[in-house]
């Protein structure tokens, strides 16, 4: 990533991955408290609660991040600059990339679809007790499956790229939460 000599936090905030990332914390953590305050009760221990409300959070952000960008971006600028930022958005658009191209310019974009997607294989399982490994990879499948058709509604594109390295991203961790809970079970 490019960071020019006189970043700003407008530049840093509204135009880096990290800032994106940013903008999304408050609703994420918003979402999980919510969903930990209806799904902690006498009956529910208090680490089942957690992991639904951690996974609530990730599901937040990557809604976030994925879907409403453009939203919370503008939503941001107001509330930071008392004004409106000035963007037009499209929000349709017809952009399909239907086919598989990623190994051939593998960068810092292909990274991060398989980075946003490896908390998907163990948050998951820790919502849903019981989650056997296909049951995260479906799960975590449909879910790139379902942002990636909705994409093209909210003015961003279509990418079977996206979906093979979202899908890498769940096998990966999937695999590993697996294998640790098989060890930590077997002792």
């Amino acid at each position: 990533m490019y960071f020019p000599e006189d970043m700003t936090f407008q530049y840093f905030f509204f135009a880096t991955y990290p800032g994106y990332f940013l903008q999304t914390i408050p609703i994420a953590l918003l979402a999980g408290l919510v969903v930990y305050r209806f799904r902690r009760t006498r009956r529910t221990p208090a680490a089942e609660a957690l992991g639904a409300a951690l996974f609530a959070s990730y599901l937040a952000g990557l809604v976030s991040l994925t879907l409403a960008f453009h939203l919370v971006s503008d939503l941001w600028y107001f509330l930071l600059y008392r004004a409106a930022s000035g963007s037009h958005h499209s929000w349709l658009t017809f952009e399909f990339y239907l086919v598989p191209d990623f190994f051939r310019r593998f960068g810092s974009e292909s990274l991060g679809n398989i980075l946003l997607y490896l908390p998907f294989g163990i948050l998951f399982p820790l919502a849903r007790r019981g989650s056997s490994w296909r049951k995260t990879v479906v799960a975590g499948i449909l879910t790139s499956l379902t942002i990636e058709v909705l994409q093209p509604f909210v003015g961003r594109s279509f990418d079977i790229n996206d979906i093979i390295l979202n899908t890498l991203g769940v096998l990966l961790s999937a695999s590993v939460f697996s294998a640790i809970s098989a060890c930590l079970h077997r002792h």
